[in-house]
């Protein structure tokens, strides 16, 4: 097993340090279709694009990128040693940006149109929904809070339950808010979402779909 040593590792130089970024699978900017948030683009950018621009920025000034997965980190004198499958890395400092582990319902095609109407984050893709109807997925409190970034944007909001009669939240106040505690089948569509269909065979038509359950986090290696 290899073993170098770094001045700085970020997992997921300009300030001429010698950097290495390790990651270990695809992350969400990636399946994003679009983003237009994002200064210096007037008309926007992919997500696989802008990700392979950044990759591209970092090498450009000497940083290293490599595909390994972390399985341990421990402090050792004079800072960390970073283990992976493949090699032991030790650094002075490390940064974590592994983001979080979104938990997906078990809903037939949720996979599937990631980045094509299903989103999992109101504040970043509520814009391209404005005017649209639209349905969020969750029964805790943080559905509630999704609704209240997007009822500004959007035509009409459904919550599904997905199944649960008592979600934690009260709709109380909430006009032009539907709810539905039919149990999810599927989310339906060609190239983007168009519908949801219920385990009884009933379908709603919709334009996005929001799931609004809590994320963890992405990694657990000690």
């Amino acid at each position: 097993m290899d073993q170098q040593e770094f001045q700085l590792v970020y997992i997921h130089g300009r300030a001429n340090l010698k950097t290495l970024i390790l990651y270990q699978e695809e992350g969400a900017l990636e399946k994003t279709n679009k983003i237009e948030n994002y200064y210096g683009f007037e008309n926007g950018i992919g997500g696989k694009e802008l990700y392979e621009m950044g990759i591209k920025q970092a090498r450009n000034i000497g940083v290293e990128v490599k595909k390994q997965e972390v399985v341990q980190i421990q402090i050792i004198e004079n800072g960390f040693e970073i283990k992976t499958e493949q090699s032991i890395y030790q650094t002075r400092s490390v940064i974590l940006a592994t983001g979080n582990k979104k938990n997906k319902p078990n809903i037939k095609n949720i996979e599937q149109f990631e980045g094509h109407g299903v989103s999992y984050c109101a504040i970043c893709d509520g814009f391209f929904y404005r005017g649209k109807s639209i349905v969020v997925i969750g029964s805790g409190n943080y559905a509630m809070s999704e609704v209240n970034e997007l009822i500004h944007l959007v035509d009409n909001i459904t919550i599904l339950t997905n199944g649960k009669e008592k979600p934690e939240f009260r709709l109380e106040d909430k006009s032009g808010i539907q709810l539905n505690t039919k149990e999810i089948e599927a989310v339906r569509g060609e190239d983007k979402v168009e519908e949801i269909e219920f385990k009884d065979g009933t379908i709603l038509k919709t334009e996005g779909v929001f799931i609004a359950t809590r994320n963890g986090w992405k990694y657990g290696f000690c």
